[in-house]
């Protein structure tokens, strides 16, 4: 490692071919780090004649020898997150090992997937959100109310967490 960094910034809201752009330079780095962001509309990228449509997972995953990690600034959703790393393995491309995930990553959960759902559909003028839960579940990180990937590893704080952030959501849904 030669101790330089490049950083790919999206400055157009999503969808300006970043993961392409990650993909490319990946080859010619150690480490691809994803500092922010959710599940939302994917990245499409080759790896031979096979094409992988990914969420969550950085796209430099594909190059067996790098390492990918999703930092603190994350929001993850397990079941993607999880359901990806399963096509991948299936696919032939094993990235267990090479893949780290921050304790202090806030995790996506159901109820703010229907929160985002819903304020699309109250809106008066619609912002087109995929209906992932991403905004909902930064408003909970950044309200001090949502749950980080280290809650999950204590029962007691997890569910404390998750109920509260389901009250939370129902007062806004009713």
């Amino acid at each position: 490692m030669n101790g330089s960094c490049t950083v790919v910034v999206g400055c157009q809201w999503g969808d300006e071919g970043k993961g392409k752009v990650v993909d490319v330079l990946a080859a010619d780095v150690d480490v691809i780090a994803r500092y922010q962001g959710g599940a939302n509309a994917g990245h499409t990228v080759h790896a031979g004649d096979q094409h992988f449509v990914l969420h969550q997972v950085p796209s430099g995953i594909l190059h067996p020898d790098k390492r990918c990690l999703l930092g603190n600034g994350v929001v993850v959703d397990l079941a993607q997150f999880f359901a990806e790393i399963d096509g991948l393995v299936e696919r032939g491309l094993d990235p267990r090992g090479r893949i780290g995930l921050s304790t202090r990553a806030h995790v996506v959960f159901p109820y703010h997937q229907a929160l985002d759902l819903a304020a699309e559909a109250a809106a008066e003028r619609k912002i087109g959100t995929t209906g992932r839960g991403i905004g909902p579940a930064y408003e909970a990180k950044t309200g001090r109310r949502g749950v980080r990937v280290a809650d999950l590893l204590d029962g007691r704080r997890v569910a404390e967490r998750v109920g509260r952030g389901i009250a939370w959501a129902r007062a806004r849904l009713v």
